[in-house]
């Protein structure tokens, strides 16, 4: 009796410590772990997501990426964040695609993922998501993470351009000037750059501006360039305000005005434009 007790207890110690208790392993569609620190409403909201997702609710798995990104009551962690925005998109969500887009083109700790960033903004613009598709013309025309396609980069581009979307007009109007297709075409390129600007892409109203005043898209024009310039500037956008400062600083197509020109200057220094720090500088 006691031989075979020390052969049920030798037996027992041996069996590998995994056999009694094996954990899963955490994905993130495990319980969340809840920082300490987050007040008690925070961790039933999260908990009450995570119940709500793992049941099929997209949003909530959306709101609960959100956190692991932000750090919003939990580690930060990207690739559970990553991982959530994609079960949205499996749920239906556009955002869910493009979100899991940006997430897959940031990369994962050095790690770069933007193949699988392409795959979902194919996605998400085939869900008639403007900036998805944006996006995927970016990378098709950079070749970023899949082969490059100037021609249909320019299709995608038109697309989304013609459903409102500024940022689209842009970068179509830089492709139109570059030639990406053939030879430069500057007058097209000012028209998009246009509808981008009126859309409020303020990008399209300082290409614009450049445009006219290089005489590419016909003559020279001052008057115009100032137009332009001024309607970003008045929005804020650090370039503009440098460029229309150039132009009272010279005397064209406005009056001569150094009370202006350092004005503008000023205000783009103040926006983060270092050049313009300089010239304003220079000025005293």
């Amino acid at each position: 009796m006691k031989i075979r007790f020390i052969l049920f207890m030798t037996a027992l110690f041996c069996v590998p410590s995994d056999a009694f208790s094996k954990k899963k392993e955490a994905t993130a569609f495990s319980r969340p772990k809840v920082s300490r620190a987050a007040p008690p409403q925070l961790k039933q909201e999260l908990t009450t997501y995570w119940t709500q997702c793992t049941g099929g609710n997209g949003e909530s798995c959306m709101v609960l990426g959100e956190a692991y990104e932000t750090g919003r009551g939990l580690d930060k962690n990207n690739r559970y964040a990553a991982d959530l925005y994609q079960r949205g998109c499996e749920i239906g969500l556009s955002k869910g695609c493009y979100r899991a887009g940006m997430r897959h083109y940031k990369g994962f700790d050095g790690e770069s993922s933007k193949p699988k960033a392409v795959a979902f903004f194919e996605k998400t613009c085939e869900m008639e998501h403007v900036s998805g598709c944006t996006n995927l013309a970016m990378m098709l025309m950079d070749g970023d993470g899949t082969e490059v396609d100037p021609k249909r980069a320019l299709a995608v581009y038109k697309d989304a351009c013609e459903r409102q979307h500024g940022k689209a007009c842009v970068q179509m109007g830089v492709a139109l000037e570059k030639g990406v297709l053939g030879e430069p075409d500057p007058g097209r390129a000012l028209r998009v750059y246009g509808t981008g600007c009126d859309q409020g892409a303020l990008e399209g109203c300082y290409r614009g501006g450049a445009l006219a005043l290089s005489g590419k898209a016909g003559s020279q024009d001052f008057v115009a360039a100032v137009g332009w310039f001024e309607r970003a500037c008045s929005s804020d956008h650090a370039n503009s305000c440098y460029a229309l400062g150039m132009l009272y600083h010279k005397g064209m197509g406005v009056r001569n005005s150094l009370e202006e020109a350092r004005d503008l200057y000023d205000k783009s220094c103040r926006l983060g434009l270092k050049k313009a720090c300089i010239k304003k500088q220079n000025m005293y």
